[in-house]
Parts: C-alpha cells; structure tokens; sequence
C-alpha cells in the first residue's frame, strides 16, 4: 500500500470505532448496558477462570485496568474474585450466573445487531468483511508478539 492508502485505511478504522460506537463507555455496540471492555471481560471468562495478570494478557491491558475493570464486575454482580489457595498473592476471577447471563444476552443481541448490519450488503461481501476483519486481526496479533 502506499502512504495515501495508508492513511485511508486509518481514517476507515477510525471511522469504524466511532460508528460502531467503541467510543462508548457504558454501552456496548449492540446496546447492552455494560462498556465494551467489561463485555470482553466477561468472554475471557466465559467457562474458565483466570487469573487478573491473565486476563489482564488476554485483553493487552494493563494489569491495573484490569483490576480496576474487575472492581466493576464485582461491584455489578458480574464475577467473584477469589484468593488463589494454592498462591495467596494471586487473585482468581471467575463469572457468576448473572455474568453467565449477561453473556448470554449480549451473544443474542449481538448477533441480531451484526446481522441487521450485514443485511445492508450482498452475501458475497459479507464473506469479504470477515475475511478482512480475519487478515487485519492476524496482522495486528503479528506486530503485537514482536
């Protein structure tokens, strides 16, 4: 690609997170009322637990916004936090059953909000968006693990 392409495709990705609504700090893209971040969480956790560094490595953040975004989760009934028996200087976090609720509900209203999205394009690009999305995913995780 050459530089204005470049610049296209950051101008498209920014676009993209403003209009998906990744800017939103209480609501998910679907309209669930938990921020993005929390619901990502929450997936990580989906039937394991994990540690906060863990979970912390699974979303690349740090491990002191990933406590601070466990407290949320807590606080809202979402996930327990336990004191890891086997090693008390570490933290275990794990869904409770409205987390595994709430899991549950943002899946359905998440795939009826990206099917309303995808209706707006023929089958065939539908094939190209995730396809796109799978090679930009892989090349970011590449330059990530450098």
């Amino acid at each position: 690609m050459n530089r204005e392409e470049i610049l296209e495709l950051r101008n498209t990705v920014q676009k993209f997170v403003r209009l998906f609504g990744l800017l939103e700090q209480n609501v998910t893209p679907c309209g669930f009322n938990l921020s993005p971040s929390q619901v990502f969480a929450l997936q990580e956790l989906e039937n394991k637990t994990l540690t906060i560094g863990e979970l912390a490595n699974q979303l690349f953040l740090e491990r002191s916004t990933v406590s601070r975004l466990v407290d949320s989760l807590v606080k809202g009934g979402f996930v327990n936090r336990l004191l890891n028996e086997s090693n008390r200087r570490e933290v275990l976090v794990s869904l409770t059953e409205k987390g595994e609720r709430s899991l549950i509900q943002v899946r359905e209203q998440s795939i009826q909000y990206y099917g309303s999205i995808l209706n707006e394009v023929s089958e065939d690009s539908q094939h190209q968006i995730l396809s796109g999305f799978k090679l930009f995913n892989d090349a970011l995780l590449k330059k990530r693990s450098e």
